[in-house]
């Protein structure tokens, strides 16, 4: 799918590499209340983390091609080497990790890397070993299976890079434009400058790849019925090296960190078929592109505009993009942020240190500060060479100190969850996997008095079920779903979404049907 009319070029562009120079580590400065501390040290150059549902957590290492596990507070080395990770240039390497949502029925991570030979892969590996003891380092990763092959890598930088799956089952994978000719992001048909849905459920097991495009397009793409495969899975585009990104875990919605060229860095909320507008906007910023004309003449075009943005003008600059942070995902609540961050997303700055956050006010993305903040505008500082970060079970917020090599944690004591403070704690589903003809059992812990309703949803975000009830008082309560849908027909084997909704909170579950 072509965007506009453009002569091919080809464009040298010098840019910031991402992560070019050393640092110290340090405790960074937060808000009233909140503690940042030390999990693990040794690592070397980490990208990216991810959280296996017993809590073992995998960390990405850029230029070792190494994937670390970490358990509690203890770094336990290396699970996998990928023997082939490029690693010459600055933001080439192995570059993001994600755990499959059906784990350990499917034991899967997926990676992203920059490979020898001039592109950059989307790889699945299976996991064998203990797949569900927390505690044992008894974890191992073979049969490969290349899912991508040839998405482009011709310069060092702009490799994008960030897998996540979303609330739909879905892997999203951003990328960057490649920095060899910023028109190509206007295109969905080269894998430059877009971010991908895919459904790699629907991948066969076992090693092999690369796997048909076609097959693994999710759903309700928004260019699902091109006829290019490429087109197919994309689901935006007008990017120029979204190199971090994020999902809300409550609704879903994609934020992107798009690193700038020479104005503004910004972020970008993605829902489905968004142009960006790149290379002919930088946030909102008008520019003219040599090798490819605007539709319509320069400025004229309608693109969709950054929720937050920074000018960039002055100093080195890369965003990375934090958390959509919601008490729904916290577990127990030891660490839970206090209620008035439900909600808020933040984003950081590479070089410079800063975090700030935004939030919904209803009618637009505004700033959100809190009281202590170090200034008017920042939300944290001395939060240098951040190159991730994740929200934990626990409410925390855990952030990759790279060039240091730390896992640490932002926490606030003060506001653990408990009973009755306005927030569930502890959904319980059993069995999960649930098969036909038995019966889900629900467990919470209602925080206030009020209806309570579930909905079931499939994985293309249908609703397929409502129960409703009503919590008298405050705790303890049950409910139970036949796993039917409202026409009283038993779902079919897959992955199913469970909402929890009361008096002012939700939260979230996911489970397995099987035949």
């Amino acid at each position: 799918m072509r965007f506009f009319q453009k002569t091919r070029v080809l464009i040298v562009i010098l840019s910031l590499g991402l992560f070019s120079f050393l640092g110290e580590a340090k405790a960074g400065t937060a808000p009233t209340g909140f503690t940042d501390e030390l999990i693990v040290g040794g690592l070397n150059l980490p990208t990216c983390t991810a959280l296996l549902p017993d809590g073992r957590m995998l960390i990405t290492e850029q230029k070792t091609r190494d994937i670390v596990l970490v358990i509690g507070s203890t770094l336990h080395g290396s699970v996998l080497n990928i023997s082939d990770v490029r690693t010459t240039g600055n933001e080439r390497g192995l570059l993001s990790i994600a755990v499959d949502p059906n784990w350990p029925t499917d034991p899967y991570i997926y990676t992203y890397f920059s490979r020898n030979g001039g592109t950059n892969y989307l790889t699945r590996f299976t996991a064998s070993g203990d797949l569900s003891d927390g505690a044992s380092t008894n974890l191992t990763f073979g049969d490969r299976y290349d899912i991508l092959t040839d998405i482009p890598d011709i310069a060092s930088n702009h490799n994008g890079g960030t897998t996540r799956f979303g609330i739909d089952g879905m892997l999203y994978l951003s990328i960057g434009d490649d920095a060899v000719d910023p028109c190509d992001a206007q295109e969905t048909t080269n894998l430059s400058g877009v971010v991908l849905r895919l459904n790699v459920a629907a991948l066969p097991s076992g090693a092999g790849g690369p796997a048909s495009k076609a097959l693994i397009a999710a759903p309700g793409n928004p260019w699902i019925t091109d006829a290019n495969d490429n087109t197919k899975m994309a689901f935006c585009l007008g990017l120029r090296n979204p190199f971090k990104m994020s999902i809300d875990p409550d609704n879903g919605d994609v934020f992107l960190a798009d690193v700038g060229q020479s104005d503004f860095e910004e972020v970008s909320l993605a829902r489905g078929g968004e142009n960006f507008g790149w290379p002919f906007r930088e946030a909102n910023l008008v520019r003219t592109q040599f090798g490819c004309t605007e539709p319509g003449g320069s400025g004229n075009a309608v693109y969709d505009p950054p929720i937050a943005f920074y000018d960039r003008s002055g100093f080195g600059a890369s965003i990375i993009m934090g958390v959509s942070y919601r008490q729904s995902q916290s577990v127990g609540g030891q660490y839970l942020f206090p209620t008035a961050y439900e909600g808020v997303v933040f984003f950081n700055e590479y070089y410079q240190g800063f975090v700030r956050a935004i939030e919904w006010d209803g009618n637009a993305w505004v700033p959100f500060s809190a009281p202590g903040q170090p200034n008017a505008t920042d939300w944290g500082t001395g939060f240098d060479f951040v190159s991730d970060w994740m929200q934990h079970p626990d409410g925390a917020v855990y952030y990759l100190e790279q060039l240091s090599g730390q896992l640490r944690r932002l926490t606030h004591p003060g506001s653990s969850s408990v009973p009755g403070d306005g927030l569930p704690i502890g959904l319980r589903a059993a069995p999960n996997p649930l098969r036909a003809g038995q019966n889900l059992q629900l467990q919470f812990t209602a925080p206030t008095e009020g209806p309570v309703s579930l909905s079931v949803f499939d994985v293309e975000g249908r609703a397929l079920r409502t129960l409703s009830g009503n919590a008298s008082a405050a705790g303890d309560l049950r409910m139970e779903w036949d796993g039917k849908d409202v026409n009283g027909r038993q779902t079919a084997p897959g992955v199913y979404f469970l909402k929890l909704t009361g008096p002012n909170w939700s939260e979230n579950k996911r489970i397995t049907v099987l035949p």
